[in-house]
């Protein structure tokens, strides 16, 4: 029978996550930042809600076309802000929580002493990852509670179907915390003090947030998928011989060059060049937690690539007058970002619950 050790130890470290002031520090500095961040973002959505209507009033009185404001200005965008804000601190507070939770214990040689009890490993582990994570999500719910309070104030009250995406918001921020918390985690178990554990950290945090998306520039994709099919010499011919003889382009010819053997091939290696090369792009982002975030908090909050096409299925929370994308749509588009997002974590404290296993403690 197991014993209450998981939850003794789980009881211990989150308390002292709590009351330790790194924790301490690093919250305020989150707190004082989505404070700024929500109070100018709930200003300037507002600003942008009485634009809107004047734009709508007008639009109306006329019978003219609404331009650009003809589009309702979406809540999530004051999210996105903050979210900005939320993929450097929020990274820095999972390190934080999580480089010295095993070399603390053995530089102060306690490790060898908690073993001697009659206590299982994987409890210890256990109970440590469980201790952080759920200061870690006290953390993001005081945040999330101060955010909502700050809309409030401001008289902004979220409508049903933006319960949801301001609910996906906060999932995601928390996996990509608790992702660098995991790496966090895993480097204590492999390093012999915290000052190693803390530098390989940010390392791995470095890469997977700074060099990760460098990588994926063009000229670096250009060496995994390498170079684009060249244009058909023959059409290159056309267009000289064209230019020479005063006439126009043969491209602009449209039903000569669909009938053109040359060209259809052409094109149609240009679209599987395209095609690797996004298909590259995106499993290359998929490992940074940071980047999955990012792309989760475009997404929601209008910015993403996907939001552009709301009649073809994608979603944005604008007033189009289409009917908006369910909870099913948007969790379907973001996917295999929020399914990378559970990966990361999950690999990294699999690697540092084997690792402790099998740690020689002396």
């Amino acid at each position: 029978m197991r014993s209450k050790g998981l939850f003794v130890i789980a009881e211990k470290e989150f308390m002292d996550h709590i009351y330790s002031r790194k924790f301490l520090m690093i919250l305020s500095i989150i707190l004082i930042v989505a404070i700024i961040g929500m109070i100018t973002g709930s200003a300037e959505y507002n600003q942008q809600i009485e634009d809107y209507n004047e734009n709508q009033a007008e639009a109306v009185d006329t019978g003219g076309f609404t331009g650009f404001m003809g589009f309702k200005p979406s809540l999530m965008t004051i999210f996105g802000s903050v979210g900005d804000l939320l993929m450097s601190l929020g990274a820095i507070l999972g390190i934080a929580m999580g480089f010295d939770l095993i070399t603390r214990e053995k530089e102060s040689k306690s490790l060898k002493i908690l073993l001697s009890h009659p206590i299982y490993r994987d409890e210890v582990i256990n109970g440590k990852a469980i201790g952080g994570i759920s200061a870690l999500f006290v953390a993001l719910l005081v945040t999330g509670l101060i955010a909502v309070a700050i809309l409030l104030i401001f008289g902004i009250v979220p409508s049903g179907d933006e319960l949801f995406p301001i609910l996906l918001f906060g999932i995601a921020a928390f996996l990509m915390i608790f992702s660098y918390f995991a790496i966090a985690l895993f480097m204590s178990t492999v390093s012999e003090d915290s000052g190693n554990s803390l530098i390989y950290t940010l390392i791995v945090f470095i890469f997977l947030s700074i060099l990760l998306p460098v990588f994926v520039a063009d000229t670096t994709i250009d060496i995994i998928v390498g170079e684009a099919p060249e244009y058909p010499e023959e059409l290159m011919e056309e267009f000289r011989g064209s230019m020479r003889a005063g006439g126009g382009a043969p491209g602009m010819d449209r039903s000569a060059l669909e009938n053109n053997e040359a060209w259809v091939q052409y094109r149609a290696e240009m679209q599987d060049y395209w095609n690797k090369r996004q298909s590259v792009s995106d499993f290359i982002t998929l490992l940074s937690p940071t980047s999955n975030f990012e792309h989760i908090t475009d997404s929601l909050s209008g910015g993403g690539p996907d939001t552009m096409r709301t009649r073809e299925g994608a979603f944005t929370y604008a007033d189009t007058g289409d009917e908006t994308a369910g909870p099913l749509d948007i969790l379907g588009s973001l996917a295999k970002n929020l399914v990378a997002l559970i990966v990361v974590p999950a690999l990294f404290f699999g690697l540092a619950y084997v690792r402790f296993m099998r740690l020689d403690v002396r």
